[in-house]
């Protein structure tokens, strides 16, 4: 494990004794030389000594872990010390397939929605519980931004705030987004694309 490949990537961390979700955050930095994860403070409410299980949404594979925090904080960051990893499956939770026409509307910079002045199409090729991977026109967007989703379907209109993670590049005038999912919103209206 390398910073560059886990730096900004989601982590998940759950006390080993209960099972629960101390934090869901991102990675600020990795220090190889004592094995340990640099998070937010502001990512853990009750700052003590746990021991933890954790998991890495790295570029390309997950990483879990066994470790503890010591809920010393520094600079308003927390460290986390880590075990040995064990490399895991690239997906976790299962993709079904799905053929829904979509547009985004706009794109987040700094937090704020900025609209298109046309919405991009989009076909949405799966989808899981956290992510989906929709195929677009090529270089449209970036690992790291935030845009503004929406899929029709036959009931109503799904509307997603997602993050690219992932982008794959088929040889066409086409790429796929590997996309994780953040606030979700259900319309019913139908026609609303």
């Amino acid at each position: 494990m390398v910073e560059k490949e886990i730096k900004n990537h989601r982590i998940v961390i759950k006390n080993a004794e209960n099972d629960r979700i101390i934090a869901d955050t991102k990675v600020i930095r990795y220090d190889s030389r004592v094995d340990s994860i640099i998070i937010s403070a502001q990512s853990i409410r009750n700052k003590k000594f746990y021991k933890v299980n954790a998991i890495i949404f790295a570029e390309n594979c997950m990483y879990k872990f066994q470790g503890t925090i010591r809920g010393v904080m520094r600079e308003n960051e927390i460290e986390v010390f880590i075990g040995k990893c064990e490399i895991m499956e690239e997906r976790q939770a299962v993709r079904y397939p799905i053929a829904l026409e979509g547009s985004i509307e706009g794109v987040y910079l700094d937090g704020k929605k900025v609209l298109f002045r046309k919405r991009i199409p989009v076909q949405a090729v799966d989808m899981s519980s956290s992510g989906i991977l929709v195929r677009a026109e090529t270089g449209f967007f970036n690992i790291g931004e935030f845009y503004s989703l929406f899929l029709k379907t036959n009931v109503g209109t799904l509307k997603m705030q997602c993050e690219i993670v992932r982008i794959k590049n088929n040889g066409t005038l086409t790429q796929e987004y590997g996309c994780r999912i953040g606030n979700v919103q259900w319309d019913q209206r139908i026609g609303i694309i």
